[in-house]
């Protein structure tokens, strides 16, 4: 209706207009050179106007005739531009699909139509790891170092070529250049900080994890596990390196290594293998009260074979009597626990009280007993036999019950167990990846190490997070342990450990 009106409005203004001209037409004269040209004024303004129409359609037709070649060049870059688009989509639908081939013949074309080097080059370099070609895909990887808009690409690119090589020295470097590109990206803080652990460059972990921390890519809590992890593999070192001082060097090594391990209790009050570390170099340095307290401390909520061995072995020379009441001064502690048990009967055992080890035991393995003794309960029990009695026989039934029996907790990882801990797996190299659990064995034989980022990369063609592995052969740092998923367990070895009590043997690698 409005627009009607409008319409209307129009018309009438024009025909007023045209009304009023016609009955003013007035004249036009326009005098040049000699010449005078008269007209009616109406004719005048249309003369005027079709020259400027001519005018103008002239110089258009000018514009257009000089602008030809410049839009012909524009429409054919882009319809190339819209074929290299289509054939980048088409390579990356099929490396999605697992088609090296059409990848490589679609990555070309992009290459070829495109410039647009991270996008064509990451799907080369995609296509070339497809075909099973390392080298071409390094090499496109390389190519993307040499731009600022490309280089992170590319260090993520080779870091994952590094690692699927086995080049963990390549891998660290590359991980560590994207690190300093980007502080706040996951991978390459995650990839920096398990190779360094892996390594056992307690140090450099240490200032990586300061960096995450700093860059807030982790959680408070699972920093301060990880530093007390880190600072109790340090303290390990460091007591080793003592052990080998000699004269006025080896106290303050001590005091070192003993500083450490209290930094990482404190972290973790829970943490039974800092904990029993502090204990033990806290006997070394003279704080032997110090050490008890944190024995005592950590036995009422978490007992356990590594802090009982400390417990005994913090004073020298000591008398089995005097080992014995020690030993039952920790237990009240948590004494309805299977571990304050043991230490129990370990301690009467040493002091050669039979009876207060059988009724150390009796809830185990005395004939009101509740469930199957475990293994380390059968070899006190036969040690108890044949101290009390002679009795060999009973000794040897213990012992053959032991055989049978369920396996103790152990320190537990993927394709590994220990009696002792370790800040790594010595097998797959995940850092804080052992747990205090019985044992289980893997039932297939074709069972592989499952690595820190899940399937291998290689084979679906996904980029992922770290993956290491660390060969069993090399290790330096004295652990000892079984690998589950590959061989049968071996047959422990009943022999004293340094305590005097008989525990499992290590198998070591």
């Amino acid at each position: 209706m409005l627009r009607a009106l409008y319409t209307f409005l129009i018309i009438a203004v024009l025909s007023g207009i045209a009304i009023w001209l016609a009955d003013n037409p007035g004249e036009l004269v326009m005098h040049w050179r000699g010449y005078e040209i008269r007209t009616s004024f109406v004719v005048g303004v249309g003369a005027m106007a079709l020259a400027a129409f001519l005018v103008l359609l002239v110089y258009r037709i000018v514009v257009s005739f000089i602008e030809t070649p410049a839009s012909v060049s524009n429409f054919l870059e882009k319809r190339r531009q819209q074929k290299g688009f289509l054939a980048l989509s088409r390579g990356m639908v099929a490396v999605a699909a697992g088609d090296a081939s059409d990848a490589k013949r679609y990555a070309a074309q992009a290459h070829k139509l495109l410039d647009a080097p991270p996008l064509t080059l990451l799907l080369a370099a995609q296509a070339a790891q497809l075909e099973g070609d390392e080298a071409g895909a390094t090499r496109y990887f390389e190519k993307m170092l040499a731009a600022p808009e490309t280089e992170f690409l590319g260090l993520r690119g080779l870091f994952i070529q590094a690692r699927r090589a086995g080049d963990r020295d390549g891998a660290l470097a590359y991980a560590r250049r994207a690190f300093d590109l980007r502080p706040q990206t996951s991978w390459a803080a995650q990839a920096v900080f398990e190779i360094e652990a892996a390594e056992e460059d307690w140090d450099g972990a240490l200032k990586t994890l300061d960096r995450v921390v700093g860059a807030k890519l982790i959680p408070r809590d699972d920093a301060r596990r990880r530093r007390a992890v880190l600072l109790t593999a340090r303290a390990m070192t460091a007591a080793e390196a003592a052990r080998g001082q000699v004269g006025d060097a080896r106290k303050p090594a001590f005091e070192k290594a003993a500083k450490l391990a209290l930094e990482a209790a404190s972290l973790e009050p829970r943490f039974v293998p800092a904990i029993a570390l502090a204990a033990k170099l806290c006997a070394e340095t003279g704080h032997v009260r110090k050490g008890m307290k944190l024995i005592e401390d950590a036995w009422s909520v978490v007992p356990h074979p590594d802090l009982a061995d400390a417990w005994l072995d913090l004073v020298e020379d000591e008398s089995g009597y005097a080992r014995a009441e020690r030993a039952n001064a920790l237990a009240v502690r948590n004494p309805d626990h299977l571990e304050s048990r043991i230490l129990v009967a370990r301690g009467a055992i040493g002091a050669r009280d039979w009876k207060a080890a059988r009724e150390a035991l009796a809830p185990y393995a005395g004939p009101m007993a509740q469930e199957q003794p475990g293994q380390r309960v059968c070899e006190l029990m036969s040690e108890i036999e044949e101290g009390e009695y002679g009795d060999r026989g009973a000794a040897r039934s213990w012992l053959t019950r032991a055989l049978h029996a369920s396996e103790d907790p152990q320190w537990t990882g993927t394709g590994y167990r220990s009696a002792r801990w370790s800040p790594i797996n010595p097998v797959t190299g995940e850092f804080d990846a052992l747990e205090w659990t019985a044992p289980v064995m893997a039932l297939a034989q074709n069972e592989a190490p499952v690595p820190l980022d899940g399937p291998d990369e290689k084979a679906s063609g996904s980029e992922g997070p770290l993956e290491v592995t660390v060969a069993p052969a090399v290790r330096e740092t004295g652990a000892t342990g079984e690998a589950l998923a590959f061989q049968p367990p071996l047959p422990d070895d009943p022999g004293p450990d340094e305590t005097g009590d008989k525990r499992e043997g290590e198998n070591k690698w």
